[in-house]
């Protein structure tokens, strides 16, 4: 089988084994390097959990990064993005811009990512879902309800803008804070 709306150097872009195409294709941290060796614009790195990863990000040259756990189908014991945020935001220390994504549905979500730090919040299922639905007009009422819910989120925290939500507008679970280090950490 072939994908003839994706044209490679050498013809259609062949269909290919999910298993054996993953294991042909892991990412490492020295394929980081060789993209900051010939690529001198912005790098984005998305799939962030952890301080460490973080620190390795910043050390790596990388100008900002998400906080990722890739909607939690390819590993879905891994921390949910929301609790990951806080830890990375603060190994982040200000260096690089910190991206968040993953399980917002509105925009309380949105609110609460961009309270513990989050420089910006990513929508993909919303617009993905509006989409689907409705083509463009679809996506566009799928952020204009976004936008509706975080202004209503704002005006009930009594919160004049998103610039001057903080940590102090969530309520962060004890746990959180003390989460244990994982193998290899």
């Amino acid at each position: 089988m072939q994908f003839p709306n994706v044209v490679l150097p050498d013809g259609p872009m062949r269909y290919a084994s999910v298993g054996p195409a993953l294991e042909q294709s892991v990412v490492t941290w020295d394929d980081l390097a060789w993209i900051r060796d010939v690529w001198a614009g912005p790098v984005v790195v998305k799939g962030v959990l952890t301080a460490e990863d973080t620190r390795r990000a910043i050390d790596a040259g990388v100008q900002g990064l998400v906080v990722s756990n890739h909607g939690g189908r390819q590993l879905d014991t891994v921390a949910p993005t929301l609790r990951a945020l806080a830890e990375v935001v603060e190994a982040a220390r200000g260096h690089i811009e910190v991206l968040f994504d993953g399980g917002i549905r509105r925009g309380s979500d949105i609110a609460k990512a961009l309270s513990l730090g989050a420089r910006a919040v990513l929508i993909g299922r919303a617009y993905g879902y509006g989409l689907a639905a409705a083509g463009g007009a679809g996506v566009q009422r799928a952020i204009d309800i976004l936008t509706a819910d975080l202004i209503r989120t704002l005006k009930l925290l009594g919160c004049p803008s998103t610039q001057a939500l903080g940590r102090s507008y969530v309520d962060v679970p004890a746990a959180w804070e003390a989460r244990p280090s994982a193998p290899g950490r």
